[in-house]
């Protein structure tokens, strides 16, 4: 017992300031099947990411392409992040119409996502909930899907991004939150002085 937490100990720090990716690419299998891509994008957030999702359905002749913007939550380290998000798609149909005999346009709409991520070494796996409201065509209003996206990381965390320029991202957006927030004050303190004023 002893042991074992003098390593996790030891090892802890290494584990949370172990490296991520900024790019991912691979497989996505599930309700669907196709191609899914990742990349970190850090001039919105440190843990932002943009993916692309090419997919075919396996229960419809129906096929879409995704595009996601993601928050990564880390869960103890950057390796095992909670992410969640939301996005457009668009495809095609052959699915038929049971009423008119016709084909159904392609699927346009909305997609919402939420799961759990892993990364070891250079190998991503994810599993996730993606339900998608069409606006527009497709054989359903509401389509659900769930997968495991397994990814090989091309670029590793800063290979892509230059560190320092993402250091001073942050800083840049730190005193400007800041600078929000003293705005704030000085317009909620003028607003309770007249407040104060027209009650006298």
């Amino acid at each position: 017992m002893k042991r074992s937490s003098l390593l996790l100990f030891l090892l802890g720090p290494c584990w949370l300031l172990a490296q991520s990716y900024d790019a991912a690419l691979g497989i996505r299998v599930g309700t669907e099947w196709g191609a899914t891509a990742q990349l970190r994008v850090p001039q919105i957030h440190k843990n932002f990411v943009l993916e692309g999702i090419l997919l075919s359905s396996i229960g419809k002749d129906e096929g879409t392409l995704t595009l996601l913007g993601k928050q990564h939550q880390p869960l103890l380290s950057r390796r095992l992040n909670l992410f969640y998000g939301a996005g457009l798609h668009a495809g095609w149909s052959n699915e038929v119409d049971g009423d008119t005999g016709q084909t159904f346009n392609g699927p346009k709409g909305i997609t919402g996502i939420v799961g759990l991520e892993a990364t070891f070494a250079r190998i991503n796996i994810s599993y996730d909930f993606k339900p998608a409201l069409n606006v527009a065509g497709g054989a359903s209003v509401l389509d659900t899907h769930t997968a495991v996206s397994v990814r090989y990381v091309i670029g590793k965390r800063y290979s892509i991004w230059d560190r320092s320029k993402e250091k001073e991202i942050r800083k840049r957006r730190r005193v400007r939150d800041r600078e929000g927030r003293r705005e704030e004050r000085r317009r909620s303190d003028k607003r309770w002085f007249q407040f104060w004023k027209a009650g006298e």
